[in-house]
């Protein structure tokens, strides 16, 4: 019998566990092997589900963006009947994430994968948003430079207006106010900008409203994570 690809969902902070379901305790605690993005933080994260883990017992794998060499490793294990773990820096793995690779894989060597529900900040600033949820999309990060940057906003506002779709993307935190900055010089008034900030954190906070609002307040979310909303339609 193959193993199974079970993708486990993150916390998007540090105080944001409790947002994780209660079964996964159990789950996370009988996988032995690990596909994550980052070492340090997989620990630290497995600990934090049950304390009585020994972290010494289990395999680590890297799969992040720059490094997926360790998928050669996968196939004899699924192979051999044992379960794979897949965690992400934060949220859900394949969404705005590496993990697909892995998944992508499972599925050619027709192997079971088991996706576990848990808080994912596209989902939760879509929801909160009050934009369109029948037609988004989610565009992962803008150009950071000029002229594509303006022109990428442009384009995705009026895609928005056209076709009433909402549209998400994510930034560099420390790039956030500039991004922000970029979007209320070239957007029309009327076109409304959402930002879902510290999602699941104590100082979460979701603002939603037009340009012509966000020219007239100040906002200060620097190197805070961020899902930025845009939504031109009807």
């Amino acid at each position: 019998m193959k193993g199974t690809v079970h993708l486990i969902p993150n916390a998007l902070t540090d105080e944001g566990i409790y947002c994780l379901p209660e079964y996964l305790k159990a789950l996370v605690s009988r996988i032995k092997v690990w596909y994550v993005e980052d070492l340090r933080s997989a620990r630290r994260y497995l600990k934090k589900m049950n304390r009585d883990i020994v972290i010494d017992d289990l395999q680590f794998y890297l799969l992040n963006e720059h490094q997926q060499e360790d998928l050669q490793f996968a196939p004899a294990l699924l192979q051999q009947g044992i379960d794979i773990g897949v965690l992400s820096e934060s949220g859900c793995p394949g969404v705005a994430d590496p993990g697909n690779a892995l998944v992508s894989l499972a599925h050619t060597l027709q192997v079971a994968v088991k996706p576990h529900t848990g808080p994912n900040s596209i989902l939760l600033t879509l929801m909160a948003s009050g934009f369109n949820g029948q037609h988004f999309q989610f565009h992962g990060y803008l150009p950071n430079k000029q002229p594509a940057l303006t022109q990428k906003i442009l384009e995705l506002e009026r895609e928005s207006r056209q076709q009433n779709c909402s549209q998400f993307f994510i930034e560099t935190p420390y790039r956030n106010l500039q991004l922000l900055g970029e979007i209320i010089k070239c957007c029309h008034p009327a076109t409304r900008l959402c930002l879902g900030i510290n999602l699941t954190a104590e100082n979460e906070k979701v603002i939603s409203m037009p340009i012509s609002q966000w020219k007239q307040s100040q906002h200060d979310f620097h190197k805070q994570p961020a899902v930025f909303g845009l939504y031109a339609g009807g």
